[in-house]
């Protein structure tokens, strides 16, 4: 049985419930992630379409931003090729691009961990949450027909009637699609590729700021806003509240991994 380790930790710290258990020896040890087949699982569906340090590059990227493998979790190299019944080459070239992405990051040995999630890096990615869609914001509207328009007022709606019901998993996806709309009513295509990069780092983050206090309400509240703007044409306090949404939004995260 394959074994990936996570150093012990205080229990809730970034928002991550402490599963360690002793094993005898003073040691701390974390149930492997394949011992629920979650990781062989997410394996087996790469196929061999894919080169073997493309596929395990994909699977272990993938079980990071689901929480397969969580912050601090080791990534051996002789544990993960015998896990997945391949040499170490693969995985080592995957574990690389890893790190490279940020994703994964070297202590002061020579193992590989993933990486943990700071305030600083909820910072810096919503710094670049808020720059996509202030400027998603700003170009909508002028661009937006009136089509679009409907479409964000209808999934943020739909995230409403989600939030009264406690679906925040509902929610947190909607809110997504929200994002996504707004960035193609931009017009321009490299935005929303710049926030579907974005968004892939954002998944890797514990729960969702939803389920904090009245966050819910509050955010379909300031998408309200934004949409009043959108619909009067207006791109400078479309912009604003884009990026003050986004603000609000990297706070609430931050004050979840004390949570």
């Amino acid at each position: 049985m394959l074994r990936v380790d996570r150093p012990a930790r205080a229990a809730g710290r970034d928002g991550v419930a402490d599963m360690t258990m002793q094993d005898g020896t003073g040691q701390a040890e974390t149930a492997s992630p394949f011992a629920s087949r979650a990781l062989t699982d997410l394996w087996r569906r790469q196929g061999r379409s894919l080169a073997t340090s493309e596929s395990v590059h994909k699977t272990l990227r993938e079980a990071i931003l689901q929480q397969i493998l969580g912050p601090g979790t080791r990534l051996a190299e002789e544990d993960l090729a015998g896990g997945f019944g391949i040499s170490r080459t693969p995985v080592r070239e995957a574990i690389l691009r890893l790190e490279a992405e940020g994703l994964a990051e070297r202590s002061s040995g020579r193992t590989a961990y993933v990486t943990e999630i700071s305030p600083r890096e909820i910072v810096e990615i919503y710094e670049v949450r808020g720059a996509i869609d202030g400027l998603s914001a700003e170009l909508a509207a002028t661009r937006i027909e009136p089509p679009a328009l409907s479409g964000l007022e209808w999934t943020n709606q739909q995230m409403r009637e989600a939030g009264e019901q406690g679906d925040f998993v509902t929610m947190a996806r909607l809110n997504l699609e929200f994002h996504e709309q707004l960035a193609t009513a931009s017009g321009n295509a490299f935005l929303l590729q710049m926030l579907i990069a974005v968004h892939d780092r954002v998944r890797r983050f514990p729960g969702t700021t939803f389920a904090h206090g009245d966050r819910w309400r509050e955010a379909v509240e300031e998408h309200d806003a934004l949409l009043t703007a959108l619909r009067s044409r207006d791109a400078e306090a479309s912009a604003r509240l884009a990026r003050a949404h986004m603000n609000r939004s990297r706070d609430v995260r931050i004050a979840t991994l004390d949570d």
